[in-house]
């Protein structure tokens, strides 16, 4: 019986695939180093965490800027993991740093009407704000729409508990 030469090039395919198999150095495979911890998360309870979202009305110094949210007359700056600096902008050529919207473990944040929506590490907040008042009021919390926060490398911890939630990460100073 004779062969077609699609069966002889399905069979050529399939003897190579497993080239692989017979020509390697198990030696290779073994993995003799370890990766250090460069960074620790900062591990917070649920029940004080859920307490954390506040509006403190002296503006805080700028230092770990994140994304940039334009809203009318207001400027929101992201400090990574902590929260939003409160810019008032009715005044391009001198706008004013007026408030600071504590927010753990926030990243990004939208605006629709009246209601902000902001990342609170694991959890969706829908808050709404007055600026101008000093007021800021939580109108609904979806617990756990997103994963835990990954290290700054890109890790995942997965030493956490439930009633637990990552807010930030901090460099490791035994590395």
């Amino acid at each position: 019986m004779k062969m077609k030469p699609f069966a002889w090039l399905l069979l050529l395919c399939f003897s190579l695939s497993f080239q692989s198999c017979w020509l390697t150095d198990t030696e290779d495979d073994i993995v003799t180093t370890t990766v250090p911890d460069y960074y620790v998360p900062v591990i917070m309870q649920r029940s004080v965490f859920e307490n954390t979202t506040t509006l403190q009305t002296t503006p805080e110094v700028i230092v770990n800027s994140g994304k940039i949210y334009v809203k009318d007359n207001f400027i929101f700056i992201n400090e990574r993991n902590k929260g939003f600096h409160i810019i008032n902008n009715t005044d391009p050529s001198n706008p004013e740093n007026i408030a600071f919207l504590n927010v753990l473990g926030s990243s990004d944040l939208t605006i629709k009407g009246a209601s902000i929506y902001v990342n609170n590490a694991t959890d969706l907040l829908a808050l709404t704000l007055n600026a101008q008042e000093g007021t800021m009021e939580i109108t609904k919390r979806i617990p756990n729409a997103f994963p835990q926060i990954s290290s700054p490398l890109g890790s995942n911890f997965y030493g956490v508990q439930n009633n637990e939630i990552i807010v930030d990460w901090t460099l490791n100073e035994n590395n």
